[in-house]
């Protein structure tokens, strides 16, 4: 164990007596058959699915989420409304609520794709199976 790890164990146990919660991870509970899964309930994820033209160019209102991406045992590129936002462990975006185009890969396979809603304001995780 390194000193750092060491000197903030007591930091840890601190912040767990005083009633801190550890921060939910959506892969723990993700069960979803299409293999994404989503941290919020506002937030909606329709696999397979696309945009139109006209639903591209849609004005989005509204304050901006951030959404976080996360693959679970694995790495891959994020690609929002057809342009590249990303790799992920280090893909983290800001996007204004609405429907978006999503494509997670892993090389030329392709993990996730569909139709992500973003909510308004606040946070998003978004975590993907690697399978």
């Amino acid at each position: 164990m390194s000193l750092r790890t060491f000197a903030a164990l007591p930091a840890l146990a601190l912040a767990l007596a005083l009633g801190a919660a550890a921060p939910a991870r959506a892969a723990a509970s993700c069960s979803d058959a299409s293999g994404v899964c989503l941290s919020d309930d506002k937030a909606k994820w329709e696999p397979d699915a696309s945009l139109s033209a006209k639903q591209l160019k849609a004005k989005r209102k509204g304050p901006a989420c951030k959404v976080a991406f996360e693959i679970d045992g694995g790495r891959g590129s994020v690609f929002v409304d057809g342009r590249y936002a990303g790799t992920v462990p280090d893909a983290s975006l800001s996007l204004l609520p609405g429907k978006h185009d999503v494509q997670v890969r892993d090389g030329q396979k392709i993990l996730a794709e569909g139709v992500l809603t973003v909510p308004k304001g606040g946070s998003l995780q978004v975590t993907v199976r690697h399978g």
